[in-house]
């Protein structure tokens, strides 16, 4: 089900038809893991639909790196400025050509800008 249902949600049409090798070991790695039974299947969804932490993002006071895919359509770009807004300091990526799962869709891309924050964040930590 989650390869049927939900992959098309976390990749974009174009990386299904450049790579179906990789989605395949994607679907291969998600086959290899224990199975959900169903009604914590039904409990996790409800909670993320349910799931509303805005009045909270206020309080983060760590570095924050928040990244959306361009064409996310479960936790679409529409969100990206009212996070930036309440989370302080916070900086936002946008990776082109991404769905919901840019870390596996541009994984050389986001490995490093991710990695490029954490060095950066560190370092004004510690100063």
């Amino acid at each position: 089900m989650v390869i049927r249902a939900i992959f098309p949600w976390c990749f974009t049409p174009e990386l299904y038809a450049a790579k179906p090798d990789y989605i395949q070991s994607l679907a291969d790695f998600v086959l290899s893991r224990p199975a959900q039974p169903l009604a914590a299947f039904i409990q996790q969804s409800n909670a993320v639909i349910t799931h509303d932490v805005e009045a909270q993002l206020g309080r983060i006071t760590a570095p924050t790196q928040i990244t959306f895919g361009r064409y996310d359509l479960a936790t679409s770009i529409r969100f990206a400025d009212r996070m930036k807004g309440n989370i302080r300091d916070s900086e936002l990526l946008v990776f082109e050509g991404c769905a919901h799962a840019p870390i596996y869709e541009k994984v050389e891309e986001f490995n490093q800008k991710t990695l490029r924050f954490l060095q950066r964040s560190r370092s004004e930590v510690a100063a």
